[in-house]
């Protein structure tokens, strides 16, 4: 016992008959001082009863002497594996608890450790900052960081999804409203740029504001100041802005779909986000990040090696995101266990089209691909939550398609 409390010991093999103790109580007091100590038990006197408290105490595994030296062997290869996992998730869990606050930035990936490196020299800086990536990437995540470490990390930081709203609330939702602007503006109220005062604004899926709302907000910009919906008096403001967009913009505005001058106003330093597809190195420490996240244990919860191969072959549309849902789930279904399993892993199905591809009864061409167009949107939609701009991304549509559709 005393030399298991003072030494770092992999495997501990242990008969539960012993000269002046009982190995059921040295195996109490080992789990007591490290709950993940492997410790196999061996007895000439096996019952069910000895074998079921030896197991539920703890033990890694229970053999009855005399025993086949092939089964000994098998036994402790098996323990030897277990150690190697939580050796390598320990060094994981090391690695990402070094990493910048959040932790789902620590990334090995070239990409993420030159945005990563960039990422103090940026914040110092009062410059507009865009960030481009897929649904999911962690832009939002890239934007809070910016902002702890910047020289207004003591002020608001204002998150304004663009897309969570109709287009024709926001503005009033950007710049705030007076009383009696429209119907059912029956007080005054501020708008995030307001709110964001000496902090950092961060407008999220910029890319679907109306032609109107880039008017202003390109004024607001240049001059430092904005009125309220309905209002006349200038409100001066002292913003950082953070955009991000899953659309390139400079296509966009080539295609006349974005301003150019707005487009500059923002695109003083950009950084561009890669899928998670594309960071398989970081799959696994991202997983492990989120199952110590949401596990319902209190100790540590560890991938199986089927596990980690299952995740590594999957390709991830839902980037980030869809890895942190799926892991969710994961800790649900996987309850208290101490391994995760690859059937505690779900993951969503690309939506199909529907089988009723055949015209129904007066119903045209035209018709016929409508609905069907319809229901794979309404699909999607429901995969998504409702997200309006991760169903764009998914369908490969503007958002604007979408809330036509709706």
């Amino acid at each position: 016992m005393n030399f298991v409390r003072t030494n770092q010991v992999a495997i501990t093999i242990m008969d539960i008959r012993m000269p002046k103790t009982d190995g059921l109580e040295v195996l109490k007091k080992i789990k007591a001082q490290d709950p993940d100590a492997i410790i196999i038990m061996l007895t000439a006197f096996a019952t069910i009863k000895t074998a079921v408290e030896a197991m539920r105490i703890g033990a890694f595994d229970y053999l009855t002497k005399p025993f086949e030296l092939d089964e000994l062997h098998v036994c402790v290869n098996r323990a030897l594996k277990m150690w190697d996992l939580m050796e390598e998730n320990r060094d994981l869990r090391a690695q990402i608890n070094k990493k910048l606050p959040g932790n789902i930035l620590c990334s090995d990936n070239p990409k993420m450790k030159k945005i990563e490196s960039m990422l103090k020299k940026i914040a110092k800086s009062d410059h507009t900052l865009m960030i481009y990536g897929e649904t999911g990437t962690g832009k939002s995540m890239i934007a809070k960081t910016v902002h702890q470490f910047s020289n207004r990390k003591d002020a608001p930081f204002v998150w304004l999804n663009c897309a969570a709203l109709p287009e024709h609330l926001i503005e009033s939702e950007l710049f705030g409203y007076e009383k009696g602007a429209f119907t059912g503006a029956a007080q005054q109220k501020k708008g995030q740029m307001e709110m964001a005062d000496k902090g950092t604004l961060f407008l999220d899926e910029l890319s679907i504001l109306s032609p109107s709302a880039q008017g202003k907000l390109l004024l607001a910009l240049q001059e430092g100041e904005f009125q309220r919906v309905g209002g006349s008096k200038p409100i001066k403001v002292d913003v950082r802005i953070i955009a991000a967009s899953n659309q390139p913009l400079k296509a966009m505005v080539e295609r006349g779909e974005f301003r150019a001058d707005l487009f500059y106003r923002l695109n003083v330093i950009n950084l561009e986000l890669p899928p998670l597809r594309e960071r398989p190195e970081d799959i696994i420490p991202l997983a492990q990040y989120f199952i110590t996240r949401y596990s319902s244990r209190e100790n540590e919860t560890l991938l199986s090696a089927d596990t980690a191969r299952k995740l590594l072959g999957y390709h991830w549309p839902g980037n980030i995101r869809e890895l942190e849902n799926v892991v969710k789930q994961a800790a649900v279904l996987g309850g208290t266990e101490r391994i995760m399993a690859p059937e505690h892993f779900i993951f969503c199905e690309e939506p199909a089209v529907s089988d009723e591809c055949s015209l129904k009864p007066g119903e045209t061409l035209k018709d016929a691909l409508l609905r069907l167009e319809r229901k794979i949107i309404n699909t999607v939609l429901s995969e998504c939550n409702d997200q309006v701009a991760e169903a764009a991304d998914r369908l490969g549509v503007s958002v604007r398609t979408i809330y036509r559709h709706i």
